[in-house]
């Protein structure tokens, strides 16, 4: 909605708080952090020697710390857009748990494999991300 205010054409802000959007909002802000804050880990702990080259699994990790990093961000944007009621933060927000959810999916068959101790973790990440979906389809005005 567009309203003449002051002389120029502004958008109006439109608040869209509900519940599951706080909520979304606020899981989107830990889940992205975290991915932040364990591949920062990775990397300072001394777990890529060739630098950006480092190959893992037969795939460089450069491109799947670009692409974690990229829904990391889109998490914290999305969360933030949510939380301050933004008509964008529901679109950010959908376009990050679209991420998530290959990222999820991806690491879960990975864990399942190679370290099964973090399954139960990235399940509830699933469960969560999942949950999200639906609390924002039900939760729109």
């Amino acid at each position: 909605m567009a309203y003449r205010g002051e002389g120029r054409w502004r958008i109006a802000r439109e608040n869209t708080y509900t519940w599951p959007s706080v909520v979304v909002g606020l899981f989107l802000l830990a889940v992205g952090l975290f991915m932040v804050g364990r591949w920062a880990g990775f990397v300072l702990a001394g777990n890529m020697p060739e630098g950006l080259w480092t190959v893992e699994n037969d795939r460089y990790l450069v491109f799947r710390i670009g692409a974690e990093g990229t829904v990391a961000l889109l998490a914290v944007v999305g969360g933030f857009g949510l939380l301050r009621g933004r008509p964008w933060g529901t679109a950010t927000a959908l376009v990050a748990l679209g991420g998530l959810l290959h990222s999820t999916v991806d690491s879960l068959g990975f864990s399942l494999l190679s370290a099964p101790e973090s399954s139960p973790l990235l399940l509830g990440v699933l469960g969560g991300v999942l949950l999200s979906f639906v609390g924002l389809h039900f939760g729109r005005r």
